[in-house]
């Protein structure tokens, strides 16, 4: 098995209706139970707040989040599964989709850690 991310990303000032959110928790609680069910959920994390964003040399500080075409990261989904195509399809079922968000799969690896002597 190799693991994969689900970058999920919802726009940047987009909100949803008190009905609407209510039906997009039901379905990914729903969603995450299955991939549970079916040993393929890892574990995740919702990013609710903005944070600071460091660049540059200099490690400029900016409070807020990096907004990618109006769209900013909101959840990191982890996932066990044996390809990215396998990937791919199960991230199709993600309700933020139903949204106008977006889905980003990627392969994770292992960082090396480097022996010290």
């Amino acid at each position: 098995m190799n693991e994969y991310v689900f970058l999920v990303r919802f726009g940047a000032n987009a909100t949803l209706a008190p009905e609407q959110r209510q039906i997009n928790t039901e379905k990914w609680g729903k969603l995450i139970q299955h991939w549970t069910e079916q040993g393929y959920f890892v574990g995740s994390s919702l990013i609710t707040q903005e944070g600071f964003v460091l660049s540059g040399s200099d490690r400029k500080v900016d409070q807020g989040f990096v907004a990618d075409a109006d769209f900013r990261v909101v959840s990191i989904i982890r996932m066990a599964v044996s390809s990215i195509d396998e990937a791919v399809e199960l991230a199709r079922a993600c309700p933020v989709l139903d949204y106008g968000g977006t889905v980003e799969v990627r392969e994770v690896q292992p960082r090396p850690v480097l022996a010290t002597t």
